[in-house]
């Protein structure tokens, strides 16, 4: 009986967590704040076509290092790489050189998809806690701190490593907790003591 209710709840709560991630994207923007536009565009996308003919993850400056380099050819690289990244530009990008279509329904399915599997797992780990989670509101803060786990791991990182703006970083962590507290809130309402 319980594992029916996790599974309604997971996906009812899935879709709460769906529906707040359009609002917050599509409405309230959370999404792309810290987000810039690229000067000079139309040129820049010309030489990335000439150039960078393969999609993928791309980290720049790269280290060009050959295959099988020697520890000497490796410290090298290093130094090379090191001073390129200090003098800049350096950065990250994703990128697509054929496009694709934004918010396809494979996309959409997908997200969908995500958020009922991270609810069904928040789900399973509030029933394993229910029992000291007397209060509504408890179980919820108990699903915003499960949100919190993979925010910190992420954004945290993102945010040291790679340069993404503070504001993003800060934004993408309201809209995560705002979606765990409204995601928990239907685990919540579901997933309890049962009446003694």
């Amino acid at each position: 009986m319980m594992a029916k209710r996790i599974i309604l709840a997971a996906v009812l709560a899935g879709m709460a967590l769906f529906a707040w991630q359009s609002i917050s994207h599509m409405v309230v923007g959370l999404g792309e704040v810290g987000i810039r536009e690229i000067p000079n565009e139309d040129a820049v996308l010309a030489a990335m076509r000439q150039s960078i003919p393969e999609p993928g993850f791309y980290f720049f400056p790269g280290m060009r290092l050959p295959p099988n380099a020697t520890k000497e050819q490796q410290q090298a690289a290093m130094k090379q790489w090191e001073a390129k990244y200090t003098s800049g530009p350096a950065g990250i990008l994703i990128y697509h050189p054929r496009g694709e279509q934004p918010m396809s329904p494979k996309q959409l399915l997908g997200q969908l998809a995500g958020s009922m599997v991270a609810a069904l797992i928040a789900g399973f780990l509030l029933s394993r806690a229910v029992g000291s989670l007397s209060c509504f509101a408890s179980r919820i803060g108990f699903v915003v701190l499960l949100g919190l786990l993979p925010s910190v791991m992420v954004h945290f990182p993102y945010w040291n490593w790679y340069g993404f703006p503070t504001s993003y970083s800060l934004a993408a962590l309201t809209d995560h907790i705002l979606g765990f507290a409204v995601m928990g809130a239907v685990l919540a309402a579901f997933i309890k003591q049962p009446a003694t």
